[in-house]
This record gives structure tokens, C-alpha cells and sequence, in this order.
């Protein structure tokens, strides 16, 4: 199954009628028509603009989306406000693929709106139409991917008892609006939720796989700062502002896109750390 979830819904509608346009890539005249057709750009959803900034070349909506998706996950059964905001502050203040600037106070300052604006969206009558047309477009999604739903599930079940998980539910949210390139994963206790513009095995895996890994390169930090390989086939932009947290979050996208390559094979390295130690050693020969 593939999960609608108003909140995040709700999150990309706000985007859209605030000229979030990313939703072109690799979609059909017909859908990009229709999403044209629901941008009402209300002022009333002015909130939303601010979430383009210019920190990102290649997706200026990073990480400001992704942190209204998380942040809908907090926020309390009336949308009126925030459940615990100081444990949601620091999580993201913690967060290695995040830069300082991009979690400043102007950060905080603008997210105190949130819940209103949300609330705006939420309770729009022509967000209720969308959300009605989204409904449909996601069974068509289900009709076409119902059996890759399965493989995924079924693979995410095998990498959740090799390596130690503590996964038991998960979620694969996908939005027509969403670029089909953004891909994200929220941790919610022990629930996974992946979110994309799209459906692709590797995805879901790569976005999982980070959960997993994270952990090992945080004890390997120093050796990851000793190393300071830099990949070139990776965006720039995985190096954040250049500092250690850029080169550790670097090191990590690195060894999760390997590692998906290899279980998207049908390898799985059984001996995690192992993996991640080797992988050390391959980045200090080719450096």
C-alpha cells in the first residue's frame, strides 16, 4: 500500500500555490495540466514561499521541505501548535546534512507560523478537491506498482532483522507535487516513512539504508575526517558548507549508494561494520 497523508498533502499543496514547480520532472503533459490547474496562488499561503532558499543549487527547497514534512509529524492532534518543540529543535540542531545557516533563528522564527499555515491548507476547500484527485492518482500508482510495493516491503524486512533495526511499520508516502529527485525518510519511533514525487525500488532502499548505517559512520567519524576523500560523483552539495559534518554526511551518501547498488543486486552484506571499514580502507588507497 501506498500511504496518503493529508498533513504531508497539505505541506506540497502550500509549496505549489507559492511556485514550487519542481513537480515537471519526468511527468506527462496531462499531470503536470492538472496540477497547474489546482495552483490557485492564494496570499493566504504566503507562509510557504519562504521555504525556497538559495543554500541548495540543485534543489533550493532543501532542506526547508523536508523540515515542514518533519515538523508535521510533531505538531499536536488539533494542528494548533507543537507537541514538543525543543525535542524537534534539537534533533534537527544534531542533524549532520544540515548546515548552521540553515538552521538559524530566521529558521525558528518562520517555523512558529507553521501550524496556522497548515491549518490554513488543511481546511481549504479547494485543498480537499486536490486531495480528492491526489487520492485517485496514488490508487493508479498502486495499480501499476503493487507488486515493486511488495519486493520493497519484503527486502526492507530482510535488511531490518540483518542489521538490527528498529523499524516495525513502515510508510511509503508518495506525492504528485514532490520532485520525483527529493527523497526523504522520517524515523518515528519505529516507524519508517520514505516520501518521494515517485515510486523506485532503489529509493526506498538508499533512504532506508541511512537509518542503518548512520549509527557505524558516527563511530568512525575520526577515521572519516582522516581520510577527507572527496567524491566527485556526488553533488557538491553533500559537503554542506565544507566542515566536518559536510565530509561525514559525504562519507555516508557515499557508502549508502554503494551498498544499495549491491543488495539492489541481491547482495547483502551480512557483516555491516565490516562493510563500512573496508570501504574506509578503498577511500584511503584512492586518495
Amino acid at each position: 500500500m501506498i500511504d496518503q497523508i493529508p498533513k504531508i498533502s497539505a505541506v506540497y499543496y502550500g509549496l505549489l500555490q507559492s511556485g514550487y514547480d519542481f513537480y515537471s520532472f519526468e511527468h506527462s503533459a496531462e499531470h503536470i495540466r492538472r496540477l497547474q490547474a489546482f495552483c490557485k496562488q492564494k496570499p493566504s499561503f504566503a507562509f510557504f514561499q519562504r521555504a525556497r532558499q538559495n543554500t541548495c543549487d540543485v534543489y533550493p527547497y532543501w532542506p526547508r521541505a523536508f523540515i515542514l514534512e518533519a515538523a508535521s509529524f510533531v505538531l499536536n492532534g488539533s494542528n494548533t501548535g507543537f507537541q514538543d518543540l525543543e525535542s524537534f529543535r534539537r534533533k534537527l540542531m544534531s542533524a549532520c546534512n544540515i548546515t548552521e545557516k540553515e538552521r538559524d533563528e530566521s529558521l525558528w522564527d518562520w517555523l512558529a507560523d507553521f501550524p496556522q499555515a497548515l491549518a490554513s491548507v488543511l481546511s481549504d476547500g479547494s485543498f480537499s478537491e486536490y486531495l480528492e484527485w491526489e487520492k485517485k492518482w496514488i490508487s493508479e500508482q498502486e495499480a501499476v506498482c503493487g507488486e515493486e510495493v511488495c519486493s520493497i516491503r519484503k527486502c526492507l524486512e530482510i535488511l531490518t532483522g540483518l542489521y538490527q533495526s528498529p523499524v516495525q511499520k513502515i510508510r511509503i508516502c508518495i506525492n504528485p507535487i514532490k520532485c520525483v529527485y527529493s527523497l526523504d525518510y522520517h524515523l518515528l519511533g519505529d516507524c519508517f516513512v520514505f516520501t518521494s514525487g515517485a515510486l523506485r525500488a532503489d529509493s526506498v532502499i538508499h533512504e532506508y539504508l541511512h537509518h542503518v548505517v548512520h549509527p557505524y559512520v558516527e563511530q568512525r567519524k575520526a577515521l572519516v575526517l582522516e581520510n577527507n576523500t572527496v567524491n566527485s560523483q556526488i553533488d557538491g552539495s553533500y559537503y554542506l558548507s565544507g566542515n566536518d559534518d559536510g565530509s561525514i554526511n559525504a562519507f555516508e551518501e557515499t557508502v549508502v549508494r554503494a551498498l544499495t547498488e549491491e543488495i539492489m543486486k541481491g547482495n547483502y552484506p551480512e557483516d555491516l561494520p565490516a562493510y563500512l571499514d573496508n570501504s574506509l580502507k578503498q577511500s584511503r588507497f584512492e586518495r
